[in-house]
């Protein structure tokens, strides 16, 4: 094992209250609001998005202590536009929805007794305008297959100039985004390998992003839905995308996503692989001489992961159960060198909330998943179901990731627009709309001639 080396402020929130505001980051934030206001419903989450992909996370307007990153701006413009112009009316709330807001609200109340005071409460407001102010947003303008595939069109073509810029770093060592501030100017460096994270907080970020984005291009390539041309081409640039970023997890969750989309063909059984799935682990956890999230230490593919690292969170967490499951920990770094790194989604929420905030997370991801379930059981012709497996799938990328990364920076805003926009598009008000507001993803089989043949 590898010694950890843990740099200066590690663990810490480097730009918090503080100002951080180039004058090419702020010409960007007034061009998103002015897209705000003057955009038409269809585009309306394209500022959020160009915002959050094209910009480094940590730009920011410090007043009176409350931080107001560019994201968090623009989604409470887009929400109060939303208000303004009536697009909230007929938005029906389900289990996911529900859960999330239970999820915010918990998190609100533990947070603050966890820290005593009413600065907690503030900080927790702050990272719940992050989280569920980008899904409303997805809710909201994500609202039919067509809204999806529009939106995956969009990230297809600017991943063709990101790549670029991604090379140019690879190339040059220079991090042409840190003219923004928020991200290091140099490349960083791990065993030899060069990492890019372009406006990403971390490289691990900007790969999983990427990576979590290939299903649902695959699946519209599958589908035959648009130029296969352009699809190839997206695909290809997303993939070196994320090779560029040299982390292990990105390349877990592609290769996780090739897995998942091998399974269309079995996707009427998947209950009984799930239940598979989760004995053969039980078996596993029941054979091995270590339990069996210790296999997650033996994974390194990209010749420098702390695989280890993300096993013993895991062990340390179970061995302090009592110290965070009512209302979190302030600290984790006891817990072990390096540990407070919360390299676990699963454990930060926890952490923060404990064990209820942690069941409430599970319980909205566990929902969205019955309602992608329940939307392919309704049918819809070859293309619908292969971008609704698609989604999924993406979905299933991002589980298993949390196992081996907390999400920060604008990789939480943008994991629960996608969330919401899934949520919006198996609702059954929506699968209704589909056929008439959704004509690209019309024209394939039926979904009884896909079943005959898939």
């Amino acid at each position: 094992m590898n010694e950890r080396q843990m740099p200066e402020n590690f663990g810490g929130v480097l730009w918090a209250d503080h100002t951080l505001m180039q004058p090419p980051g702020l010409v960007a934030l007034l061009l998103a609001l002015l897209a705000v206001l003057l955009l038409p419903r269809r585009y309306a989450i394209l500022p959020l998005l160009l915002i959050a992909v094209a910009l480094p996370g940590a730009q920011r307007i410090a007043v009176f202590s409350l931080d107001f990153t560019f994201i968090r701006i623009i989604i409470l413009a887009t929400l109060s536009a939303a208000a303004l112009r009536g697009h909230f009316r007929g938005l029906r709330l389900g289990m996911p929805d529900v859960l999330l807001i239970l999820w915010m609200c918990w998190g609100l109340i533990a947070y603050g007794l966890l820290t005593n005071s009413w600065h907690g409460v503030v900080t927790s407001a702050g990272g719940a305008v992050d989280s569920v102010g980008a899904y409303l947003i997805g809710r909201l303008y994500i609202r039919s297959l067509e809204d999806l595939r529009r939106l995956l069109v969009w990230l297809g073509i600017i991943s063709l100039p990101m790549l670029v810029l991604f090379l140019l770093e690879r190339i040059t060592g220079y991090n042409f985004f840190s003219v923004f501030g928020g991200v290091p100017e140099e490349i960083i460096v791990r065993n030899g390998r060069l990492r890019v994270q372009g406006p990403f907080a971390h490289p691990i970020m900007a790969g999983v992003f990427w990576a979590s984005l290939l299903p649902c291009l695959g699946a519209l390539w599958m589908a035959k839905v648009g130029s296969r041309t352009f699809l190839t081409i997206a695909i290809l640039c997303m993939g070196l995308l994320v090779i560029n970023t040299a982390s292990s997890t990105p390349v877990m969750a592609v290769l996780c996503g090739m897995f998942g989309m091998s399974l269309f063909v079995l996707r009427r059984h998947m209950r009984w692989i799930c239940g598979g799935a989760l004995l053969c682990l039980i078996g596993l956890h029941l054979s091995m001489q270590s339990p069996v999230w210790h296999l997650i230490s033996r994974i390194d593919l990209s010749n420098g992961s702390t695989g280890w690292h993300r096993y013993n969170l895991i062990q340390q967490a179970i061995n302090h159960f009592d110290e965070w499951w009512q209302i979190g920990t302030t600290s984790t770094a006891y817990w072990g060198w390096g540990l407070q790194d919360i390299t676990n989604q699963y454990i930060y929420e926890g952490v923060n909330g404990g064990l209820l905030q942690m069941l409430l997370f599970v319980g909205f991801l566990g929902s969205i998943f019955l309602r992608l379930g329940s939307a392919l059981r309704r049918g819809g012709n070859r293309a619908e179901q292969w971008l609704l497996w698609g989604s999924g799938v993406a979905l299933f990328t991002h589980c298993v990731s949390f196992l081996a990364v907390a999400y920060f920076g604008q990789m939480v805003n943008l994991f629960y627009l996608f969330a919401g926009g899934v949520v919006g598009v198996t609702s059954l008000a929506a699968y209704r709309r589909a056929p008439a507001r959704s004509p690209a993803l019309r024209g394939a089989r039926p979904s009884n001639e896909v079943h005959a043949h898939g």
